[in-house]
């Protein structure tokens, strides 16, 4: 699993040992993610995770390394992750304040340390002695250090421009001076990696946080792909790296996704001038579930969330796409067949279960939920393209009605059609007019309201 999560770079001769005694709480969510076998059992670990990282932060104000880096793992790795709830926010915003808390987010010498110290000096002398000690960073942000605080970036601007649920950690000067450092000491061959993961998601950053184009539309979509271009360019990595490319290609949407967003607000600008945009966005689509559908199905219960969140994006855009009403619009014209796209992921996330590494007996329906929301999402699109195709036919009862004055009785193509009946949304898709338009309420309901199974009990 370790290959997903560059941000979490342990030394080969680490043992159990040794992060029980100096990262307990890294070790105890390590433990608990790769129980992905047993979801039952998983639920529960999660749950004593959760007390334990609540008692050692909340409680007795631990603030280290060893606990930043097992947020980000459990992030990465709890599957019902994939459905991204509140939980999954609380998380992230815990790993923001550590990050900021811990002063690993900028220069030594620029923190709240310094604000603290010209407060307690200008204090009289009977008050100082109650005030709280001054913790300072003095030496610069180590290595382990500057992969924590990339990971925090990443995974927080990675769910902001997925799904809109967060506002990311901000991208600084020193978390760019921070990956360049870890691109010249290569510590690890996934260093590399890490660096080109975090910039391609700054390019997202800001692709999906220019929500009010002050310059025509088109502008904006060349500038950001000349970046993108730019990064392929310059980019570290060797070799053939599928993470990398279905990253890329997550890039590439957001910045074609501009001319769908531009056109669903402005639904009286022609057309044709967004269809080069389009036509673009539906081929990084196609080219991203192309590659995406090449991850062995055997992998599906390892690789980490980012992958699935990416994934989340692309069909939301796919959706988008197929239910856009704009005269002159025609997206059963594409090459892209979405009936298809969504049986082929429905079936690898049937078959996950029994394609389990090590051999092991899965006990785990998270994706089997995640196949039921994308079937209803091909019943909601199945019933739009019947009922257009049911309209088209009543025209055509009509036009021959009244070029060859049928009788009244003529029931033509139209009869065959009744009593159809909508798609039914499985028990966990909230309830809501899903045929007339997908808008923000329906895609955060779509992605992120999936029981991850956190009670009121674990709170007892």
């Amino acid at each position: 699993m370790a290959p997903g999560l560059p941000f979490v770079a342990l030394p080969p001769q680490t043992t159990a040992r040794h992060l029980y005694q100096h990262k307990p709480f890294l070790l105890h969510a390590i433990v608990t993610v790769t129980y992905f076998h047993d979801l039952p059992k998983q639920q529960g670990m999660v749950k004593q995770l959760m007390r334990d990282l609540s008692e050692r932060v909340l409680m007795n104000n631990e603030k280290n390394i060893g606990i930043l880096q097992g947020i980000l793992v459990l992030v990465a790795w709890y599957h019902p992750h994939v459905f991204s709830n509140q939980q999954t926010t609380n998380l992230l915003h815990l790993a923001i304040a550590l990050t900021i808390d811990m002063g690993i987010d900028r220069v030594p010498g620029h923190s709240h340390a310094d604000f603290k110290a010209e407060m307690k000096s200008a204090m009289p002398k009977s008050m100082r002695s109650e005030f709280p000690p001054i913790i300072s960073r003095v030496q610069i942000g180590t290595l382990e250090e500057d992969r924590a605080l990339a990971g925090v970036f990443y995974l927080t601007s990675m769910l902001a421009s997925s799904f809109k649920k967060i506002d990311a950690l901000s991208y600084t000067k020193y978390l760019d001076a921070s990956l360049d450092k870890l691109l010249q000491e290569k510590e690890y061959d996934s260093d590399p990696l890490l660096v080109q993961m975090v910039r391609l998601q700054h390019l997202a950053e800001d692709t999906h946080t220019t929500e009010v184009p002050s310059a025509p539309m088109q502008m904006y979509v060349k500038a950001f792909k000349a970046d993108l271009t730019k990064l392929r360019e310059n980019d570290p990595c060797k070799g053939d790296n599928t993470m990398l490319k279905l990253q890329y290609l997550s890039a590439e949407i957001l910045v074609y996704e501009f001319s769908l967003i531009d056109l669903q607000e402005k639904k009286t600008k022609p057309i044709r001038s967004h269809l080069d945009d389009l036509f673009r966005c539906m081929e990084a689509i196609q080219a991203f579930f192309d590659v995406y559908f090449t991850i062995p199905i055997e992998q599906i219960l390892t690789i980490p969330f980012s992958i699935f969140g990416q994934f989340g994006h692309a069909f939301i855009v796919l959706t988008k796409l197929a239910s856009l009403e704009v005269e002159g619009w025609d997206f059963r014209s594409f090459a892209l067949d979405f009936s298809q796209t969504i049986d082929k992921a429905v079936s690898r996330f049937d078959q996950a279960p029994a394609y389990a590494p090590d051999g092991l007996q899965v006990n785990n329906e998270v994706f089997s939920k995640w196949a039921n929301r994308l079937r209803f999402m091909k019943q909601v699109y199945e019933a739009k393209v019947f009922q257009e195709s049911n309209f088209v036919a009543q025209e055509r009862h009509d036009a021959v009605k009244t070029l060859f004055d049928r009788p009244e009785g003529y029931e033509g193509e139209v009869a065959a059609t009744e009593g159809a009946q909508q798609p039914t949304p499985p028990d966990d898709v909230l309830a809501g007019d899903f045929y007339t338009n997908f808008d923000e309420t329906f895609w955060n309901s779509f992605a992120g309201d999936f029981d991850m199974g956190f009670t009121d009990a674990m709170l007892t």
